[in-house]
């Protein structure tokens, strides 16, 4: 699981097309945070194998190594494992409580069920 700033630098990683600067996604994030802050961040999830970077020149230029979608199941899978795995059928009839009430969200659950059959 991502923290705050850690999922708002994701975002604009994503949405990017090219690899950027830490100096880029500092401004991307309209400058809230010290520049040292960004850099360490990045650098931290470089070290846990979500971002690559690559020297070029005298930069580091970062990119994520998954996309969204690969990240986020990769991430809620093994969430879900963990929840089934700890609170078993109690974590399963929580999350239908928690969609049952949004028809599109339990029609969506409706058929991925058929179509696990």
């Amino acid at each position: 699981m991502l923290g705050s700033l850690e999922q708002r630098i994701m975002n604009i990683l994503w949405a990017s097309k090219k690899p950027l600067k830490a100096g880029d996604v500092r401004l991307g994030l309209g400058q809230k945070h010290a520049y040292t802050t960004i850099m360490t961040e990045l650098k931290r999830m470089t070290d846990k194998k979500i971002l690559k970077r690559e020297l070029v020149g005298k930069a580091y230029l970062y990119r994520p190594l998954k996309n969204k979608a690969g990240f986020a199941k990769t991430c809620l899978c093994t969430h879900y494992i963990n929840l089934v795995d700890s609170y078993g059928p109690l974590a399963i009839s929580q999350f239908v409580d928690t969609i049952k009430n949004n028809p599109e969200d339990l029609k969506l659950l409706q058929t991925y069920l058929n179509d696990a059959k």
